[in-house]
């Protein structure tokens, strides 16, 4: 029970790209779909909170997790979705696989982490799949913007820094709560900016409209992360690393059949590579 509770956790994130390019098409702009997917994530997380009598006891970790949410997450969350505004949804899941070696390095460097050949060949292995995977040849020949690469890559470096102060301000903290938190502090994020941006406001006027935002909300937010929770108590948090790669695979298969996205068998290596250095370093552990 506890890995479906995983796998049904990476199927949810892994519906986050897709949404966001069907809320791209249908005219939102980036600030107004991230301060609608976490304005509508708050209610129900804290109903669930109270359910299970999880609500915050410790303010100061309450407020370190709301300034997470809103300066890491909110910063995580912009570049992805400029990636997003740029590649495919495919491609943009795929480099923000590469977070696992940005954790490896960073930790290497400045955490004083020995890094290992073990380690250090997964981290080869996956910039080999990220060169792969961007095909670089093709995208100019086919007149793509490159710069969606390097969004993507920094977004992977970003969610790795978010990650590591996270670890380090939070550890010892029931994640629902802080969750809650990170949530929070991305919509004052996102909902300050959607508010002050030049942009017309916008509110959705069309079932369709608010479905997709509500599946950013409740597929991609809220039931993912309280399914990964749920998960993890069950099998242990090494398992549940594990078992999470399984996102990128949905990603890949949902953007083939809701999107007519289809990789290259060059990028298809590449992707694999980059699963496989995933699995491997999360098995170095």
């Amino acid at each position: 029970m506890g890995a479906l509770l995983v796998i049904a956790s990476a199927f949810g994130f892994s519906t986050l790209a897709i949404f966001g390019k069907i809320a791209y098409q249908m005219g939102f702009d980036r600030n107004q779909m991230l301060a609608w997917r976490f304005g509508l994530s708050i209610p129900a997380l804290f109903v669930i909170l109270v359910l299970l009598k999880a609500l915050p006891k410790n303010r100061n970790a309450f407020l370190k997790a709301i300034a997470l949410g809103a300066v890491g997450i909110g910063t995580e969350s912009s570049v992805y979705f400029m990636t997003l505004a740029k590649v495919g949804a495919a491609l943009t899941e795929i480099l923000l696989y590469l977070y696992p070696t940005f954790v490896a390095v960073i930790s290497h460097f400045f955490l004083k982490e020995k890094m290992g050949p073990k380690k250090a060949a997964c981290v080869a292995l996956s910039l080999v799949g990220c060169v792969l995977t961007v095909d670089l040849h093709s995208n100019f020949q086919a007149g793509g913007d490159v710069s969606g690469v390097f969004l993507g890559a920094l977004t992977g470096l970003l969610y790795a820094i978010y990650l590591l102060v996270g670890d380090r301000l939070l550890k010892d903290e029931n994640p629902l709560t802080v969750g809650a938190g990170i949530v929070l502090g991305s919509f004052l994020t996102f909902g300050t900016l959607a508010a002050t941006s030049s942009a017309p406001s916008r509110v959705p006027q069309h079932w369709t409209e608010w479905g997709v935002l509500a599946g950013m909300a409740l597929c991609a937010s809220v039931l993912p992360f309280t399914t990964l929770y749920a998960g993890m108590k069950r099998v242990g948090p090494t398992r549940a690393s594990v078992l999470s790669t399984f996102e990128l695979v949905f990603a890949i298969v949902l953007a083939a059949v809701f999107l007519g996205e289809k990789l290259t068998g060059l990028q298809g290596v590449g992707a694999f590579l980059i699963l496989l250095s995933v699995l491997l370093i999360q098995r170095l552990r």
